[in-house]
């Protein structure tokens, strides 16, 4: 079977081995498009999990975020459009639909508490906006780069959602402006197997990244890649790090055709199989 032609995404959400045991449903979610052969649009969320409706918060913010991106991309001449805004917005579309809610169902905005991470890219730039915890790595020109990712807060599980009151002073932006071949977006039930803690912040681990990657590259069916991506999130080897909820969200802007199955991929604490 041919490989499918970039621009794609695949991705998927899937229910942490604690929600599972607790019998709680996944409170992330993502959603993404593309749109032409040009565009794509990714939204991710993680609920918090003190919020009673957590799940249906982070499904509302990433429904909200890709609507608006998609209709002013359809509507809207590329000339005249400020990329960068688009993500930023993103988040306040979200952030409005999340308020609407509350007040429509009367229940606190803080009752449907998620993070959100917004991404926009137009051939190989890449636009990111993050509020809350979770990552977006990109590979550009063969390097990996952490693009928005965790804050080195002062409190463990300190986590600002859209949906707090100085949500827009906590945001975070950051842009590749050509050269992007790969994008990862995903929450924080991946942040330990997906990234490195040093000294000086967080840095993507490569050994992760790479044969990820790869497999991305040689996706020939969606749908399968997904289910396919859906065990691997499920697997032993992931779950060990976190038994949160987990969101991965793959882009290939420019497919490589490398091989290297993601099963393979060995721990990100000591490097081995």
């Amino acid at each position: 079977m041919a490989l499918i032609v970039p621009p794609y995404i695949l991705g998927v959400s899937v229910t942490g081995s604690l929600h599972s045991k607790e019998g709680l449903p996944c409170q992330d979610a993502c959603l993404y498009e593309i749109i032409s052969d040009e565009f794509g649009i990714i939204a991710v969320a993680d609920g918090l999990g003190s919020a009673p409706f957590a799940d249906l918060g982070s499904r509302l913010a990433v429904e909200a975020a890709v609507s608006y991106a998609k209709n002013l991309l359809m509507d809207c001449p590329e000339d005249g459009l400020d990329m960068s805004e688009i993500p930023i917005n993103m988040l306040h579309a979200a952030r409005q639909c999340l308020e609407g809610k509350a007040l429509e169902e009367g229940f606190k905005l803080t009752d449907v508490a998620t993070t959100l991470i917004t991404v926009l890219f137009y051939r190989d730039s890449v636009y990111a906006a993050q509020i809350g915890d979770g990552a977006v790595v990109a590979k550009t020109d063969g390097a990996l780069a952490l693009l928005c990712g965790p804050s080195n807060s002062e409190y463990a599980n300190e986590v600002t959602p859209v949906t707090c009151s100085t949500w827009e002073s906590n945001l975070s932006f950051a842009e590749v402006s050509s050269g992007a071949e790969h994008i990862a977006v995903f929450t924080d039930g991946c942040q330990r197997a997906a990234l490195l803690k040093t000294v000086d912040g967080y840095t993507p681990f490569e050994k992760f990244f790479n044969p990820v990657f790869s497999y991305a590259d040689e996706a020939d069916d969606l749908g399968g890649s997904e289910l396919e991506l859906g065990e691997f999130l499920l697997s032993e080897k992931i779950s060990e790090y976190s038994e949160d909820d987990k969101t991965l969200v793959l882009a290939v802007l420019q497919g490589q055709n490398s091989h290297f199955p993601p099963k393979d991929i060995p721990s990100p604490l000591t490097g081995e199989g």
